[in-house]
């Protein structure tokens, strides 16, 4: 695998978890701390040098917590590769789950691959950038930008899907386990909702009626982005 992109908000101990199950060779894995205190970063660096299947390990320190989508974009765009791919920080590994995943997307076309029907660990590769862009970064922190883009490929015939396999995913520990996190969490969800409706006319996987971002008639890739909406956010 040449790539492996992890970005992490909290619970180092789980990103530990993570960055222990890799269990094929990685050229490159990316973290990106979008820690409070920026402590998770260090020791992934730690982690990453007693897993003998890693090879060289990155580590960034955005000033402020960049969010899932805009740090799905900088994975994708950081390593230029022709199939980038993604974990969540709270996933461990099943025996054989990322050669699999690495072996899905050998076909051709554009595609993405998820694993076990959610976005715990999944790849995607140029040609589906290339066909329906990247991440809308207007979702922020988290929530519906998978769904975005989800409807985004099926409208612009990018084959997606997901393979199953034994990788557990805790889920959401960005903000259960943080007080803070939590009570804006339920401002942020209903702010990403509305917004996700605006664009697609409709509720998230099976209420979209637009076939076009905000019934525009423009490209899939059209999101301008809202600067107050994100410093609000």
């Amino acid at each position: 695998m040449d790539n492996l992109c992890i970005p992490v908000y909290n619970r180092p101990d789980l990103l530990l978890r993570c960055i222990a199950s890799i269990d094929i060779p990685v050229d490159r894995l990316l973290i990106i701390d979008n820690s409070i205190d920026k402590s998770c970063g260090w020791q992934a660096e730690d982690a990453a040098g007693n897993n003998p299947n890693i090879k060289d390990v990155w580590v960034t320190y955005p000033y402020v917590n960049m969010g899932v989508a805009a740090s799905w974009n900088f994975s994708i765009t950081q390593m230029r590769a022709g199939v980038t791919f993604i974990s969540n920080a709270d996933t461990e590994f099943g025996q054989g789950d990322l050669e699999r995943l690495e072996m899905a997307m050998l076909l051709d076309g554009p595609r993405w691959i998820g694993m076990n029907q959610d976005w715990r660990v999944f790849a995607i590769n140029q040609e589906a950038v290339e066909r329906v862009g990247l991440f809308d970064t207007n979702f922020h922190p988290i929530y519906c930008e998978d769904c975005d883009y989800e409807r985004r490929c099926t409208l612009g015939g990018v084959s997606w899907g997901f393979i199953h396999g034994t990788t557990q995913h805790v889920g959401s520990v960005s903000w259960k386990d943080s007080e803070l996190a939590k009570r804006e969490n339920t401002r942020t969800y209903v702010e990403n909702l509305a917004y996700y409706i605006r664009k697609w006319g409709g509720r998230p996987r099976g209420g979209e009626t637009f076939t076009t971002p905000f019934d525009s008639g423009g490209p899939l890739d059209r999101f301008p982005i809202d600067l107050d909406r994100l410093s609000r956010l």
